[in-house]
């Protein structure tokens, strides 16, 4: 870092507004290289539109197509696909090819194009510094040629598969150059532009994030795999098991840690030295002569220092020549001391018959295993004193095993008890209604019975509460749905296109896919689901046919159309598509399609419409809500308007009810209204917020859980705009609920569903005591 003082803030937002204006003209002058003549645009009839010049937008729209490869959470031979589908789409090239480095072939293999025939992916490997992609690797810099000259004929790639342009550039990951992203073209235009190689290196760079991800996931898994080695060693073997066999095993265990195919143990054997006292890939006649000095070589090293000692070849290094190791043929090796406290006992020999490195992982894990044989060893000598030490990790481990059953339960029943608290809030208000207008009798004891035996299933519910541990945590994103589309249409490519081909049958996919506001939820569910519904219209289209996708603007939000000319869903069908299991196409599918498209569709709080015809295809519609501030109700905030007292009458007082589930909301607002309360309502979080601005209200009764956002969420809103207003919060979590962050959040008071209708107005009144003045 420099030592010169940071500019002023006015310097630096001056720099930062000039760096904008240079990358917005040159996303301008990238996206204006895209567009054709009115004259010559005709409907695609799949794909994405072109950018539109005339939409302010469109100049950031190449950018954000870039941005919405994945980096994570897809294998690297999809985000290879949708790579080379940008780069073709998005610079118009005719050929486009990603490779990757292989060390083992010590090679560029080709893992996915476009303009290529499929059988070329497993033919070409270009060796570094070889033509235009082996020089962009070797050099790690941008490589071009383009007019069809002399460098081309010397490139066997291009001579191969001749374009007029090419361009290469290198993709990094983690530091280093993995691979090369090339693109050609073989229709006359100009040259690839600067902005147009820019925009090939973000992809670049987008496929490099993907690669450097993937090595960190691998990276990962061996951890994992080391972990799992270590927990099977301990886990495998008997407290109480004989001391050799202990001993064998961990060999056995130190060989797949390290990657190697010898392993010994030694131990002191007076003063001989160390003594093989067991051993994994040594002949017998050199376990038997295997004596170590602990002053010399590789062991004296690892006695002195008293840490692990590497060496990459024991046959090259100085001072070895009476070493065990040098004398049995071995070359990489890895020592690692047996220490119990301050006292080493013994050395664990790794090695292998060629020269080689360990990694900090292998010597980690294989220092784990080391110190899990000193403490066995040690365990024998002290007869049975490390058995108190084995039994309390197994019993730590069964503990840690029945927490996480029991949270898993938790969980699963504080859902189910708050469910089942508005099921029983709604016939236990309207039972509490009709009993204050029932006369006597029979009608009025039957009422009686149905209140009782609900409230004795709400302490039923209370009791199964009592085990929930619940989050109201959801983590979601901005998502564009269109991006999501395409996403799916390329994923699914080879199912509705590369199979469909080889049964020789033709599928036409057809897209239309209109701008339309973001919403909120988890791209990767929404993926999931389109890619559902495209598998299940394949499914319908034996034969062949048409497939559309469709997204478009609607008043509550988006909507996706996914229609195919397939043979339709008979009537008797229709009613159980959205079963789990339920499926016409055992055993190839499991019946869940339908089923996960549901599930994720209500969890982003939109609908599933299906329209089929038997033997005349089926549409089925995805509609969704926008994200906060793009969509709002306003027929229902019509609908809900507060209303002005009449004239020459005082106004009574006014309750504002915030409630999402429809029975509770009218019970509520029935008894209030029986109370004497002016009452108003509303369905959502911002709606009801809508209302609260526009009128006068003496107290607010929210639920916790609302469409738009949460019941804290509102309560926040009413403080910070009328801070006297007091707010009662509704909710089946009971105390379950943090009340430090009710607190915080402003909530007065707290309504537990279910309640009886007396306790709704005891508690209005309580929160109209809360105002000043009262």
């Amino acid at each position: 870092m420099s030592d010169e003082q940071p500019p002023s803030d006015s310097s630096g937002q001056h720099v930062l507004r000039d760096s904008l204006a240079e990358i917005r003209q040159s996303l301008d002058a990238l996206a204006s290289r895209y567009q054709r003549p009115e004259a010559d645009r005709s409907p695609a009839p799949s794909g994405p539109r072109p950018p539109d010049s005339r939409d302010p937008s469109s100049a950031l729209s190449l950018g954000r197509e870039v941005l919405a490869i994945p980096s994570a959470g897809l294998e690297p031979t999809e985000v290879f696909s949708l790579a080379t589908d940008r780069v073709a789409r998005l610079l118009s090239a005719d050929r486009a090819m990603l490779f990757v480095w292989e060390e083992d072939s010590s090679c560029l293999m080709a893992r996915a194009a476009r303009g290529f025939r499929r059988d070329d992916l497993d033919t070409i490997s270009i060796k570094a510094g070889n033509g235009l992609i082996g020089q962009a690797f070797q050099n790690e810099d941008i490589e071009r040629t383009s007019g069809g000259t002399g460098a081309m004929v010397e490139d066997p790639f291009l001579a191969l598969f001749p374009v007029r342009d090419a361009v290469a550039v290198p993709i990094r990951a983690a530091g280093q150059v993995a691979g090369v992203l090339y693109a050609g073209r073989r229709a006359p235009r100009s040259p690839f532009s600067d902005e147009e190689v820019l925009l090939l290196l973000v992809i670049a760079d987008r496929v490099g994030t993907a690669l450097a991800h993937r090595q960190f996931v691998e990276a990962s898994r061996g951890h994992v795999a080391r972990l799992r080695e270590l927990e099977m060693f301990v886990s495998h073997v008997p407290v109480d098991g004989e001391l050799q066999g202990i001993l064998a095993r961990a060999c056995e265990t130190a060989c797949r840690l390290a990657g190697v195919t010898v392993a010994a143990l030694g131990v002191a054997a007076g003063p001989d030295g160390l003594a093989i006292a067991a051993s994994t890939g040594l002949p017998a006649e050199l376990v038997g002569a295997w004596r170590a000095d602990p002053g010399r070589g590789l062991t004296g090293e690892m006695f002195s220092t008293q840490r692990p000692v590497v060496c990459r070849d024991v046959q090259s290094r100085d001072g070895c020549e009476d070493d065990p190791l040098r004398m049995a043929g071995l070359r990489g090796c890895l020592v690692l001391p047996l220490r119990l406290g301050h006292q080493t006992v013994g050395a664990l020999y790794l090695a292998d018959p060629e020269a080689r490195e360990f990694t900090p992982e292998q010597v980690g894990a294989a220092q784990v295993l080391a110190s899990l044989l000193a403490v066995a060893m040690e365990h024998h000598r002290r007869h049975g004193e490390s058995r108190v030490t084995f039994e309390g990790m197994l019993s730590a481990q069964e503990q840690h095993i029945q927490m996480e059953k029991a949270r898993a339960v938790g969980a699963m029943a504080g859902g189910i008890a708050n469910e089942f608290n508005n099921l029983l809030a709604v016939i236990l208000g309207k039972t509490q209604l009709m009993l204050a207008r029932a006369p006597d009798g029979s009608m009025r004891e039957g009422l009686g019975a149905v209140d009782e035996a609900a409230w004795r299933a709400a302490d039923i519910v209370r009791r199964l509460q009592g085990f929930a541990a619940t989050s109201m945590d959801d983590s979601t994103t901005s998502v564009d749905l269109t991006a999501v589309v395409e996403d799916a249409v390329v994923l699914s490519r080879p199912v509705w296109k590369d199979e469909a081909e080889a049964r020789s049958v033709g599928i036409e996919m057809v897209t239309d896919l209109d701008k339309v506001p973001p919403i909120e939820g988890q791209m990767g569910a929404l993926r999931e689901a389109v890619m559902n519904l495209i598998l299940n219209a394949v499914d319908a289209m034996p034969s062949g046919g048409r497939l559309g996708l469709t997204t478009r603007c609607v008043d509550t939000g988006v909507e996706l159309q996914v229609s195919d000319t397939g043979e339709g869903i008979p009537e008797d069908v229709r009613r159980r598509i959205f079963d789990p299991f339920f499926t016409t196409r055992a055993p190839q599918r499991t019946g869940l399609g339908l089923s996960v498209v549901h599930g994720v569709v209500e969890r982003h709080r939109g609908s599933v419409r299906v329209r089929s015809e038997e033997g005349g295809g089926t549409t089925v519609t995805l509609s969704l809500p926008a994200a906060h501030g793009y969509a709002g109700d306003s027929r229902q905030a019509a609908v809900d308007a507060p209303r002005d007292p009449e004239p020459g009458r005082s106004a009574p007082t006014s309750i504002l009810v915030l409630e999402d589930e429809e029975e509770i909301r009218s019970m509520l607002v029935d008894a209030l209204a029986e109370a004497g309360y002016r009452v108003e309502s509303a369905a959502g979080g911002l709606t009801g917020l809508a209302h609260f601005q526009g009128g006068n209200f003496d107290a607010v009764l929210t639920d916790l859980s609302l469409p738009e956002c949460s019941g804290l969420d509102v309560a926040r809103a009413v403080k910070s705009m009328r801070a006297e207003t007091p707010v009662v919060l509704i909710t089946g979590w009971g105390r379950l609920v943090d009340p430090v962050r009710l607190r915080e959040s402003g909530v007065d008071l707290m309504l537990v569903k279910p309640f009886r209708l007396e306790r709704v107005i005891s508690v209005v009144a309580d929160a109209l005591r809360l105002r000043p003045g009262r």
